[in-house]
């Protein structure tokens, strides 16, 4: 009868959560095995490893446009005509400073216009009050009806509430008056112009303005990613023309999926000296979330999938057990597991995933302790 041939296990020691190694005292004890048969040279070697607890972080792959972060389309407050455009395309202005000017010349007619009809107001009023007084005086004498007072109190009280219109009119007319001259309403470079001198004002704009030295990467993540992208992740930008990518990290994030692409939408804001990063570029991202705490991972190899269902084989006592798990982040050669195994416990990697059954039982004749350098994802950015 032909014997089967004898497992054996090479521990493969790995750093657990705290750093520290394995040594063979630690591996697991596992009961024997079949013999070996005389006719084999060597029995086969089994990986196992132990599960470790790591916050992995996920690379994820997006694209999106470099924008900044206001836009302004500047046009006329009120109608006329351009008299004179104090900037153009490409050029940088300061908050107040002026952009262009409608003929004020209407309006400072209409300026003149309410201020003389305030004055008449004032001084129809001031008559109706001392006409007011003076029948008052009057009637305290009961020389003067008291009607005829009453009467002329509210020709008085109409009398102030006509300056206060004129009032309100000659304020407006000079509101209108300081809005012929149009001022940047922040730092800004002028990126667009729509029309010049002797062109009448209207409804469309004049200029386009956008926000100086602030930009940001509006970028689109798929809804089906291992981790969401939260606040803080760190970014790659890749723009055409750069020679290294832009770092910046993510500042906003919407808390909506946009239903027809089944991405939401993140905001990165660009931190970068001169003029090399445009508005309006294209821009290809990595953005490396993480989990708030770290999760058990294993090794890529240990992962068997099979039937459309993920597994690990975990080795309790010698004995190998398929394990139904749930895997997040894959990085490298990491895999990380949401659920199925904690860490500290032992599972077999490599190429002898695919072949040990369920129940299968091993035995270890000989442990090696391995240095853990090759095996250690990748450190954190900041690290």
């Amino acid at each position: 009868m032909k014997r089967r041939p004898m497992i054996l296990i090479l521990a493969l020691a790995l750093a657990s959560a705290c750093g520290g190694g394995s040594s063979e005292s630690e591996l697991p004890d596992v009961a024997a095995g079949a013999e070996a048969s005389p006719d084999d040279n060597a029995p086969e070697q089994i990986q196992i490893e132990r599960v470790r607890s790591l916050a992995l972080r996920a690379r994820i792959a997006s694209s999106g446009t470099i924008e900044a972060r206001r836009l302004t389309e500047v046009a006329a407050e009120v109608m006329g005509r351009i008299v004179r455009v104090h900037v153009d395309v490409g050029d940088d202005v300061d908050a107040g400073a002026p952009l262009f000017q409608i003929d004020p010349g209407p309006y400072r007619m209409i300026v003149a216009e309410a201020n003389a009809a305030l004055e008449l107001a004032r001084a129809e009023s001031a008559n109706a009050d001392s006409e007011a007084e003076r029948l008052r005086l009057l009637v305290a004498n009961a020389v003067a009806s008291k009607q005829r007072y009453d009467q002329l109190r509210t020709v008085a009280e109409v009398s102030h509430a006509r300056v206060a219109a004129a009032q309100a009119r000659l304020d407006r007319a000079r509101l209108d008056l300081a809005r012929t001259e149009v001022r940047a309403p922040y730092d800004a470079s002028v990126v667009a112009r729509h029309a010049h001198e002797g062109a009448m004002a209207g409804a469309g704009p004049i200029l386009a303005i956008q926000e100086r030295g602030a930009l940001e990467a509006i970028l689109d993540i798929p809804e089906a990613t291992p981790v969401a992208v939260r606040v803080g992740d760190p970014v790659r930008l890749y723009i055409e023309g750069l020679a290294e990518p832009i770092l910046a990290q993510v500042d906003r994030v919407a808390a909506r999926v946009d239903p027809q692409t089944r991405t939401y939408e993140i905001r990165a804001d660009i931190v970068t000296e001169g003029s090399l990063v445009k508005a309006g570029s294209y821009a290809r991202a990595e953005i490396e979330p993480s989990r708030p705490k770290p999760q058990p991972v294993v090794s890529a190899s240990s992962v068997l999938n099979r039937d459309g269902r993920q597994y690990v084989l975990r080795v309790v006592d010698g004995v190998v057990e398929h394990v139904s798990v749930r895997v997040g982040i894959r990085i490298d050669d990491h895999a990380e597991i949401l659920a199925g195994v904690s860490p500290g416990e032992w599972v077999v990697t490599g190429d002898a995933v695919v072949r040990l059954a369920d129940g299968a039982r091993i035995e270890r004749r000989q442990a090696e302790a391995v240095s853990t350098a090759a095996t250690q994802p990748p450190e954190e950015p900041g690290t």
